[in-house]
Formats: C-alpha cells, sequence, structure tokens
C-alpha cells in the first residue's frame, strides 16, 4: 500500500513517460511489417509488454531486453497461428487490437483471455462487427467478454457498422484490420465519436508503417473511415513521445500545491486527446507555462469550477475530480458514460471514494457533479485495480489533512511503472509499506 502525507511543497524537473496508446499501436505495426522497425523509447509498462507477448504469439521476433529501444522483426503481413492461448493480463487494448488482427491467420483458431478484470470487460461491439466482414469470432463463454475465440477467416464484406460511442478500441481494431482485406472497405459509425483523439492516434501511427486511412463526416455529422484493400504494413524507426494522461497528475499537483515544476516530453502539436488537460486547468484559472516540449508550473493558483466536455478525454476524469474537490464553485463533468467502461467504473469509484475523504460528488449517469470544498481528508481510498485511480488519489493525499491509505499500488505498472518513484522525486511525502 501507498501512506501518503500532506505535501507542503513540490519542486523540479520530470520527464513525462512514453505514451501507451502511442507504444501499444507502434510495436502491434511494427510486428506485422516486412522487414524491422525499431520502437524508441517505449513505454516498459505492463500493459505494453503485453502487446509485445501477443505480437510474438502472432509470429513476430521481438527484442525488448534495451528498455530505451525494442527491436521488432515483423511477420510480413502474415499473421501465424499461436501455439497457445494469447493471455494478455490487464491489457483491453492489446486484446481488442489483437482479436481482429488474429482473423488473418492461416489456419485454425486464436483463442484471446486475460486476468480476472479483462474477463469481465465488454467485447461484443466487436465480434459483432467482425462477424458483419465474415469473421467468426466469439466468446467462449457466450456473454460478450473474453476468452475470445477467432476463426480463421477471410473479409468477406467491406462495410462494418458499429456504434461511436462506445470504446474506440473497436474502431482501432478494425482499422489495423481491414488494411488486410482485398477490398477497399468503409467503418460507418452510427452514432457522433467519442474519444475521437485515440482514432486520430490509430491514424497517425499507421500512416508511419505505410498503412492508409481516410476520414470522412456525412452530412449527419457521423464519422466514417475509408481504407483501401491490399495495403502492406511496412516497416519504420518509430520514436514515441510522451503520455500525457500520465503527465495529467503532475500538472494537478502543480496547480493546487505551492509548486515549481518543469514536465518535459510533452508536446505542443500532440494528437492526444488528454493533452486537452492544459486547457483544462488553464480554464479553471492556472495560467501554467507552454513550451514547444514541456510545461512550467509555478503554483499554488486559485481554480474556479468550470463544466467539462469528456467525451474524448476519459482517462482524465479521475484528475478533473480531484481539481474540482479543490475549486470554488461547482465542477460539472459530462457526456462521460463510457468512461464507466474502462478499468473499472471509473464514475462511481471517484464518486464513492472522493465522498470518504470528505469531498461532495454527486454521480450522474454521464458524470459527476463537484461542489469545490477546499480541503480533503486523509482516509484509506480503494483502488478498483486501476491504474489511473491510484495516481489521481495519490495526488489527492498529497493535497489532504492527515494520512491518506492507497490500496493496490502495483496497478500503476499498467503505465507507468516508476510513477512513485517520479513523484517522491519532487517532493512527495510518500511511503511504501
Amino acid at each position: 500500500m501507498i501512506i501518503i502525507e500532506k505535501t507542503e511543497q513540490i519542486k523540479g524537473t520530470i520527464n513525462a513517460p512514453p505514451s501507451k496508446s502511442y507504444t501499444h499501436r507502434a510495436v502491434i505495426c511494427a510486428s506485422l511489417a516486412d522487414g524491422t522497425s525499431e520502437i524508441i523509447s517505449p513505454l516498459n509498462s505492463a500493459d505494453c509488454l503485453s502487446s509485445v507477448h501477443g505480437a510474438m504469439m502472432l509470429g513476430a521476433e521481438i527484442d525488448a531486453t534495451d528498455k530505451n529501444k525494442w527491436v521488432v522483426v515483423g511477420n510480413n503481413n502474415s499473421p501465424k497461428t499461436p501455439n497457445n492461448v494469447v493471455d494478455i493480463g490487464n491489457s483491453g487494448t492489446t486484446l481488442r487490437i489483437l482479436t481482429g488482427i488474429a482473423s488473418q491467420i492461416p489456419e485454425g483458431y486464436a483463442i484471446l483471455t486475460g486476468d480476472s478484470s479483462i474477463i469481465t470487460r465488454p467485447m461484443q461491439p466487436l465480434l459483432d462487427a467482425l462477424n458483419q466482414l465474415g469473421i467468426r469470432a466469439f466468446s467462449s463463454k457466450t456473454d460478450g467478454t473474453a476468452p475470445i475465440i477467432v476463426e480463421r477467416g477471410e473479409i468477406k464484406n467491406n462495410v462494418v457498422k458499429i456504434r461511436g460511442d462506445m470504446s474506440s478500441q473497436f474502431i482501432t481494431s478494425l482499422m489495423m484490420t481491414l488494411p488486410f482485406s482485398k477490398m477497399d472497405s468503409t467503418i460507418e459509425l452510427t452514432t457522433p465519436l467519442k474519444s475521437a483523439p485515440y482514432l486520430d492516434i490509430t491514424i497517425d501511427v499507421l500512416d508511419k508503417f505505410g498503412v492508409k486511412i481516410e476520414k470522412v463526416e456525412n452530412k449527419n455529422k457521423l464519422t466514417k473511415f475509408i481504407i483501401k484493400g491490399n495495403q502492406k504494413y511496412k516497416p519504420y524507426s518509430y520514436t514515441v513521445e510522451g503520455d500525457c494522461s500520465s503527465a495529467s497528475y503532475f500538472i494537478a499537483a502543480g496547480v493546487l500545491m505551492n509548486s515549481d515544476i518543469t514536465i518535459n516530453n510533452i508536446f505542443k502539436n500532440s494528437k492526444q486527446g488528454d493533452r486537452e488537460i492544459v486547457n483544462i486547468v488553464k480554464k479553471m484559472g492556472a495560467p501554467i507555462i507552454e513550451e514547444e516540449d514541456k510545461i512550467i508550473i509555478k503554483g499554488p493558483y486559485k481554480l474556479k469550477g468550470i463544466d467539462i466536455d469528456v467525451k474524448d478525454t476519459p482517462d482524465l476524469v479521475p484528475t478533473i475530480a480531484i481539481l474540482g474537490c479543490f475549486a470554488e464553485g461547482t465542477t460539472t463533468i459530462y457526456n462521460g458514460e463510457h468512461v464507466r467502461l474502462k478499468e473499472c467504473d471509473r464514475l462511481m469509484a471517484c464518486a464513492k471514494e472522493l465522498t470518504k475523504m470528505g469531498a461532495k460528488i454527486t454521480e450522474k449517469p454521464d458524470g459527476l457533479i463537484i461542489e469545490g470544498v477546499g480541503k480533503l481528508n486523509g482516509a484509506e481510498m480503494e483502488t478498483y485495480h486501476d491504474h489511473r485511480l491510484v495516481m489521481a488519489f495519490t495526488v489527492a493525499g498529497m493535497m489532504a489533512e492527515g494520512k491518506t491509505i492507497i490500496k493496490g499500488e502495483d496497478a500503476v505498472k499498467i503505465s507507468f511503472p516508476n510513477f512513485v518513484e517520479a513523484i517522491k522525486s519532487i517532493g512527495a511525502n510518500i511511503t511504501i509499506k
């Protein structure tokens, strides 16, 4: 467990860890290429290493012994039939992307499963979409969750329809699978798109590895994606940028506390949706300094509550919830139904756990209403095996009066393995027991 006591000041320079989203996509694209790629500055986290493992099970050769550079020999656009069940641990991104890719094996079946959390995560929308394409993929429990069984199947249809307001990972899986089709294909979204920046990341990474996707919006404001058939993944030397989601906890700590911190490896031109955290804290009243590749914060700042649409930034919800507790007035988080489909129901978890600390939070079907209370009290916090809750609640504990105990700190290995060391390096009053 993590034991946190109130921290009076934070100071220093830290580097944002490499992006989890970019690392997942880059290593899987490289694993399909017809040659050798390098993934430079990858995120060596449990989730991303799950993608390494899954890609190797499908025929790629990957040397990940150097944490600063992975060398990937692709399977030449020909995924192999795995010789065992593919266990992807806790990585929903890996499960969803590889479910699509696994349909291109030469014979037999691929079986994908994961840990106790993964086997509860919804998969049915992706399974239904793959079935539209003529690919036979189904839940072994017949309830739309892993284990997932995928049969070798040629893509027979060129139009697939799927909701745009659930997990963008379903759509990413289709984007990365459809280039194998002999026909040009179209993904048509039947509802407005949420989490759009994650798909922009997918398109950006695919482009680097030789796969082109066109994004268009119809007259009804519904998005569709056009994918040319018979495309080939090409090798590429890919450098992973810093992760804005992980940087958000340091940004929150900086604006709330007596601080003088610099966060490196956060780029102004990033396609990551969670870079919106910079604009959010500015709107709340924190004039932090942006440079081309870094953010400078000299807090504390007096924050005011605002309304925040999290349609495209579901991973920021725990961070925003903490900020709202210390802002003057009301902070309203809305358009976040899909936040309930993450590692846990984050809307429920934030409302329940922060209330233990004295927060005034009302849970709504699509978000949270947070009345600024100006202070929190230490408490024992459950994190539901969710890495983002561990990190957000750590920031809350740094601000709280008294001692805060956070359970399940091992979850940070999913996205930010050295989080505790990083935040201690700038002065956080933390011990691990």
